[in-house]
């Protein structure tokens, strides 16, 4: 666990209340049994908490959290495997700070939970003044009321307001095991005039290059929260489970196997918490290379801790379930290990020839 300072204790105290307030693992399996649903008290809540604004200057009505506290934050709610769409969340209201006065009216809906905004990350083309074609895939966008869309028009980008209601627009949801949804955006024939446009030019571009990077410092963070909660109880269970009269735990295969997984969970959150203090060119850098690790060794840890528990492991029924298939839906949100590591060989290639 990570060494906390006091000022830490009303972050990890509130996230943990509430969701343990609200149900725990038991919510959880109600919201993975039911595809693409969202918690809407619960949402209200996390506004109520302040934790939609965390990203957001106090200035600009938020509370203004620094990197290292939003993914403390995250890393909480990841122990509980929190299906609520908060990274995406999050990524978005930055986006909106930094675009100013033209997104104010929206960044406040945002913080007070009133409106789901949710980011694109790859950027669509106009062609004479319409927009056609398909995003990317995004994770937890089924819940959007809003989305912001880079475009780049003749070389330049902006940042368009997109509503879900969009004449033009239709959203194709794919379930995923958790509950949620991989969601791609179809534009058929939208004018790009009627659209609203925060933000242009290198504004934009920064903008969504900061949201680009907490989404996946966000998801690395939930994953090794998901990682810390599914050892705990793994350890837990090696020490109740008995087999020819002795705690499995005093076999010493299981510790050898457990003693890896520790360490591998410590060396995420180390990771992790190094790309918090990443700036400038660095920044994009570090934010690929902790999604990319963390993605597999969540997913690996998730693996052994499930054959670990035996037989009952691979069971639906029981909690383990659970965090394997939420460790399958966050470790490719924001990208897959693979393809940050495409994309990382990118960024450096373009920072070397720069």
């Amino acid at each position: 666990m990570l060494k906390l300072k006091d000022s830490d204790r009303p972050i990890v105290d509130g996230i943990a209340d509430l969701l343990d307030g609200a149900g725990g693992l038991k919510r959880v399996r109600r919201v993975q049994s039911a595809p693409m649903t969202l918690d809407r008290d619960i949402w209200a809540k996390l506004a109520e908490f302040g934790w939609l604004g965390a990203a957001v200057p106090e200035e600009q009505g938020g509370v203004g959290l620094g990197v290292r506290e939003i993914m403390l934050l995250l890393e909480h709610a990841g122990m509980r495997l929190m299906p609520e769409p908060l990274v995406p969340a999050l990524a978005a209201s930055v986006i909106l700070a930094r675009c100013g006065k033209p997104a104010a009216s929206l960044l406040s809906a945002v913080i007070a939970g009133t409106s789901i905004c949710i980011p694109v990350e790859t950027a669509l083309t106009e062609k004479s003044g319409k927009l056609d074609g398909v995003t990317a895939s995004l994770s937890e966008a089924y819940a959007g009321d809003v989305f912001l869309v880079p475009v780049d028009v003749g070389g330049t980008i902006k940042a368009v307001v997109v509503a879900h209601d969009t004449t033009g627009l239709s959203l194709e949801n794919q379930p995923t095991v958790d509950g949620g949804a991989l969601t791609r955006l179809r534009f058929i024939g939208v004018d790009l005039s009627n659209l609203p446009v925060l933000a242009t030019g290198a504004v934009a571009e920064e903008a969504f290059a900061e949201a680009r990077d907490l989404t996946r410092r966000g998801y690395a963070a939930m994953l090794t929260g998901l990682m810390d909660a599914a050892l705990e109880m793994t350890v837990q269970y090696m020490k109740d489970r008995k087999q020819f009269g002795v705690p499995i735990g005093t076999f010493q295969a299981l510790q050898h196997r457990a003693a890896s997984l520790s360490m591998l969970l410590h060396t995420s959150r180390a990771l992790l918490h190094e790309s918090c203090r990443a700036v400038g060119p660095r920044r994009p850098i570090a934010a690929l290379v902790a999604k990319s690790y963390i993605s597999d060794s969540a997913m690996q840890t998730v693996k052994e801790c499930v054959q670990m528990h035996g037989a009952m492991g691979y069971t639906a029924e029981h909690d383990m379930s659970l965090f394997f298939r939420r460790a399958m839906a966050l470790s490719v949100a924001g990208g897959d290990a693979m393809s940050c590591r495409k994309q990382l060989h990118a960024e450096r290639q373009r920072l070397q020839d720069f």
